[in-house]
């Protein structure tokens, strides 16, 4: 493959994957207008524990193995019904505890819904796990359009679905009956692009094969969702419900991205990196190009979102909402930090080193976690700071960590990479918020809509000021062309 048709074909990939993020996001902001208007802060914090409480269970289910089918050099249709087997095996019994947790989760937060929320959230693991092995098979064919197209369909279906319940009265039920419907959906819809029948099947010496790999990624994986799981808990058990409503109307608006991002970068990087890596300099070189310009993007979408953050959350949210524009710029602020450096995490893992990754979840976690130990008695919005702190120290962690043979990738060679973009992201969030302030006196609306041109407007002269190459860069692989020879993102 040319390096102009592999480009092409990159861009294929992204376009789609850009298509399915913003078509989700217009949906899940669809929802979060209208839900927000309907649903107390109180029971958006109930919907919180028992998702993330399902979301963490789902991880138990598939997501042993997705990385490690992906990864594998040789994958047999044994490999995968193996997969199934054991993933749905789990996935019972995760179903029939539900039952039991449900009735304790109602007693410990006072609620009594949450008896059958928990088993009715818990029913969508099944799902969830086969979603995961075939997504693993979409990935190794290179099917991210997809990947994106399923995604997107599930979403078309499940927020019409939760609007129309929220509408009719059902409450924090709409909530729940959302995730349900968006994983049964997509693990459906993408059975059916890949026409791949997938059968159980039980074998230990085929799910022994999956071996290292499977259980450091999915350590890393459960960790990073331990995450949300504990901080929900913690957040609801110190701050009470309705912080934990404000902290989930947050996290509706910066997560959507976050995710997408994550999920899009991660597919279509994990396959470019394990390919380029069959050379060493140039692989280097072209690692290096790609972690350079997604830093770029990432930075920029998530520390402009904190920039116009006070003027969208009242847009989206309507009043009562206040606390949630707090800790929403600080989870945007957060991800702002993060988000440029898991590429790296991403390229270490395609060269079959995923330890890495799980270490900054885990350190990752225990920071967030003593953090909030440490402040139960203050503010509700010192909520946000400890995510941000805790996605901080994973983004130094990715710089700092010793990488030596065969990588021997240097601190400073990782820290070249990031620094240009965290630098230009922060100039460019502090102009465009301190315009917005200017502006929003005369509607948050107004404010917006001036505040976001104005901020891409200052990024793209930054770029051309300080990093010419990477801004050129970015603007060759938009119109499909490879970079040129010798150039430095």
């Amino acid at each position: 493959m040319t390096a102009r048709s592999s480009a092409r074909t990159v861009l294929g990939w992204i376009g789609w994957a850009g298509g399915d993020a913003v078509g989700r996001l217009i949906l899940l902001s669809a929802s979060t207008i209208v839900l927000s208007r309907l649903i107390p802060a109180e029971e958006f914090g109930i919907s919180a524990i028992v998702l993330t409480m399902s979301a963490a269970a789902a991880l138990l289910v598939g997501a042993p193995f997705e990385e490690a089918l992906v990864q594998k050099k040789v994958l047999r249709g044994a490999h995968l019904r193996t997969a199934f087997g054991f993933s749905m095996l789990v996935a019972l019994a995760l179903i029939a505890l539900s039952l039991v947790g449900g009735p304790l989760l109602a007693g410990a937060y006072a609620s009594p819904e949450m008896a059958m929320l928990l088993p009715v959230s818990m029913l969508s693991v099944a799902f969830s796990g086969h979603g995961d092995l075939v997504t693993a098979l979409a990935r190794r064919r290179h099917r991210f359009n997809d990947i994106a197209a399923s995604n997107l369909i599930s979403h078309a279906v499940g927020v019409p679905v939760s609007i129309a319940m929220a509408l009719a009265g059902a409450g924090v039920w709409s909530l729940i009956v959302m995730r349900l419907v968006i994983v049964v959906v997509r693990s459906l819809c993408l059975q059916w692009q890949l026409r791949f029948p997938l059968m159980p099947q039980l074998s230990l010496s085929h799910l022994a094969a999956l071996g290292r790999f499977a259980s450091i990624s999915f350590l890393d994986r459960f960790a990073d969702n331990l995450n949300y799981l504990l901080f929900n808990n913690i957040v609801g058990s110190f701050f009470g419900l309705s912080a934990l409503g404000q902290l989930n109307m947050a996290m509706r608006i910066v997560e959507p991205l976050r995710g997408a991002i994550v999920a899009t970068s991660h597919n279509i990087v994990f396959s470019h990196f394990k390919r380029v890596a069959q050379t060493a300099k140039a692989a280097i070189a072209e690692r290096n190009r790609v972690i350079a310009l997604l830093a770029f993007v990432t930075a920029t979408s998530f520390a402009g979102l904190a920039a116009i953050m006070p003027a969208l959350v009242p847009v989206v949210s309507g009043p009562g909402w206040e606390t949630a524009t707090d800790i929403a710029i600080c989870l945007s602020l957060g991800a702002a930090v993060l988000m440029p450096a898991r590429p790296i995490f991403t390229a270490l893992s395609a060269g079959n080193r995923p330890e890495f990754s799980l270490v900054s979840s885990l350190t990752g976690l225990a920071v967030t976690f003593l953090l909030l130990v440490a402040m139960k008695d203050s503010p509700p919005y010192v909520i946000g700071a400890a995510r941000l702190i805790g996605d901080s120290w994973q983004a130094l962690f990715a710089l700092l960590a010793p990488i030596g043979k065969p990588d021997r990738w240097s601190s400073g060679e990782r820290l070249r990479l990031l620094a240009p973009a965290w630098a230009t992201a922060a100039v460019m969030a502090l102009a465009t918020g301190a315009f917005a302030v200017t502006v929003q006196p005369f509607g948050n609306i107004l404010a917006l809509c001036a505040a976001i041109p104005i901020g891409a407007a200052i990024q793209i002269g930054l770029m051309w000021l300080f990093t010419r190459p990477a801004l050129l860069g970015i603007f060759d692989f938009l119109r499909g062309q490879p970079l040129r020879p010798g150039e430095q993102a």
